[in-house]
């Protein structure tokens, strides 16, 4: 009977949690410098333990990564820039629509093909393993090849 009592008083404390509407998931208003993750090859922003990062994790903001076209990630929900953020933002935000990751692929594309490449740099990888240098420097080869002699090495970037 004791346990009949307690299966009745599980099944309406979930009920009762159930009809309250906890949401499935939450997403919350973040700052643009606010660190996300974003992958080689995928569409959205993550935050750092999302499984969808299991093979490659390339740091930087909220900020970037929405102004190069990312989504926000269904399964781990990294948060969206908040109204501040949006604010300050809006001229950057209106180039992201505009300019989706589809139209900055060609560029991209040429980086693999720069003259400068050789058996140490590749103008791509050291584009693409140092997310730093993609606000900073963008995909320009010669830049990325000067960073790369200039600081890079000594550093030891991977840029291969």
């Amino acid at each position: 009977m004791k346990s009949m009592k307690k299966l009745m008083a599980m099944i309406t404390a979930f009920a009762i949690l159930v009809s309250i509407g906890i949401p499935s998931s939450t997403v919350y208003a973040a700052s643009g410098d606010t660190v996300v993750y974003i992958t080689k090859t995928g569409e959205c922003y993550h935050s750092s333990g999302c499984s969808s990062l299991r093979r490659s994790k390339i740091e930087t903001t909220l900020q970037s990564a929405i102004d190069r076209g990312y989504r926000a990630c269904s399964k781990c929900n990294p948060g969206s820039l908040d109204a501040s953020s949006q604010a300050t933002s809006t001229k950057s935000t209106a180039v992201a629509a505009t300019t989706t990751k589809a139209a900055v692929d060609p560029v991209l594309e040429a980086l693999k093909t720069y003259k400068g490449n050789n058996d140490e740099f590749n103008a791509y990888a050291y584009y693409i393993n140092n997310a730093d240098l993609q606000t900073a420097i963008g995909a320009d080869g010669d830049k990325l090849l000067k960073h790369f002699n200039d600081f890079g090495k000594a550093e030891g970037r991977k840029a291969k």
